[in-house]
């Protein structure tokens, strides 16, 4: 039986693959070496999930109790840490323009005095808006904690005045909101990041191998002896070549998927058999795409600069970074051209949000679509390997 395996062909275009990676360290960097790298740096960078303890510079000009009080209270906030307090406002600003603080809260003088007489006391608040996340995670942190503060001075002087503390409660709350933040209520940034960031770095390797491996039949001018060893079938070739990727990829993907549910502790809320489905598929659709784009440009260094290009847009244009409901009808219709995009609506109904199987199979089906753009380019590529003038082009 194994005699008859090492005869067919898919098996020793298996085997001329296995080769070629073990003699060549390029082979051994996209498939081994490069996705590990990049799929533990990844975890390890938004292991903690949440941003905590950014960086504040208070500045007291009151110098009060009430003030003092404050400070403690921002400090005792797990997304904030008080670094530096002055008494001047321009010292505060070198540190926020130095980048040694990410907001100022500026405690004026006469707080104390105001609060207690029932004069308005604002405090302002400068943060550094250049990092969107930093300055949310600071804004909102600064905010809830005065708010807090603000109405527990206000309950106090309520309950003082002969109010119980119902009465009070319900003056200074007059509307209770009752928040439910679904699918993902801690905010944490490794749940909708990371994963996808994981998952995003294996795609990509997946694709930029693919690339390599069917243009280095271009480059070295082994197109024929591929196509005689496949038996004179570009089908059989291409699955033979793909296969020990297919599978090394597929394998990393479910570290992935370890990573993510054992380690971290990431809901699965939906249905794992289909994740893992759709990675195998995703996976397939962006090694057909790499050879899509080799058979067009007919040159490796051509086909991995368009490929690269095309391939970073997609995390782009997936709506990770920026809401996809935020941006112009024509880049909506412009991210269906992205197989991540796809991915990551699948990813988010089964694993966060636990959507049923039928949810997903739309999803499944355009993936589908990029592999099926891969296979019509199977024809292109023969004709590609078998003609000279091709041969030798890096």
């Amino acid at each position: 039986m194994i005699s008859g395996m090492k005869q067919h062909p898919i098996f020793a275009v298996m085997l001329r693959e296995a080769e070629r990676i073990k003699h060549n360290p390029a082979y051994r960097f996209l498939l081994f070496g490069g996705p590990l790298v990049g799929i533990m740096l990844l975890f390890f960078i938004f292991h903690q999930g949440v941003a905590k303890k950014l960086p504040v510079a208070v500045v007291d000009q009151d110098n009060s109790a009430l003030s003092i009080k404050v400070s403690n209270a921002l400090n005792a906030s797990s997304d904030v840490a008080i670094v530096e307090i002055v008494e001047d406002m321009f010292q505060a600003e070198e540190l926020l323009k130095q980048s040694v603080v990410d907001a100022i809260v500026l405690l004026p003088k006469g707080l104390e005095k105001n609060v207690f007489q029932g004069i308005q006391a604002p405090v302002p608040v400068y943060i550094n808006g250049t990092n969107v996340t930093v300055a949310g995670v600071v804004q909102r942190s600064v905010v809830t904690t005065l708010g807090t503060l603000s109405g527990g001075v206000q309950l106090k002087k309520l309950m003082l005045a002969g109010k119980n503390q119902e009465q009070a409660m319900a003056r200074v709350v007059p509307v209770d909101i009752a928040k439910h933040i679904l699918f993902n209520p801690y905010s944490n940034y490794g749940y909708f990041l990371n994963s996808a960031m994981l998952y995003f770095t294996l795609f990509l390797f997946a694709f930029m191998s693919s690339v390599y491996t069917f243009g280095n039949e271009l480059k070295r001018g082994t197109g024929l002896n591929l196509l005689e060893t496949g038996n004179n079938s570009v089908r059989l070739a291409i699955a033979g070549k793909l296969f020990p990727y297919t599978l090394i990829f597929s394998g990393f993907s479910m570290v992935i998927a370890f990573l993510l549910y054992k380690v971290e502790g990431m809901p699965l809320k939906g249905s794992f058999l289909m994740l893992f489905a759709g990675q195998f598929i995703t996976i397939v659709a962006y090694q057909m795409l790499g050879l899509m784009f080799v058979a067009l440009t007919k040159n490796m260094r051509l086909s991995l600069s368009v490929g690269s290009a095309y391939i970073m847009m997609g995390i782009t244009f997936s709506g990770l970074t920026f809401p996809m409901e935020g941006m112009p009808r024509l880049v909506r219709i412009i991210t269906s051209v992205f197989p991540f995009t796809w991915w990551e609506k699948l990813f988010i109904s089964q694993s966060l949000r636990g959507a049923p199987v039928q949810e997903a199979l739309p999803y499944i089906c355009y993936i589908l679509i990029f592999m099926l753009l891969g296979v019509a380019s199977f024809k292109m590529y023969k004709r590609t390997l078998g003609d000279s003038k091709y041969w030798g082009k890096s």
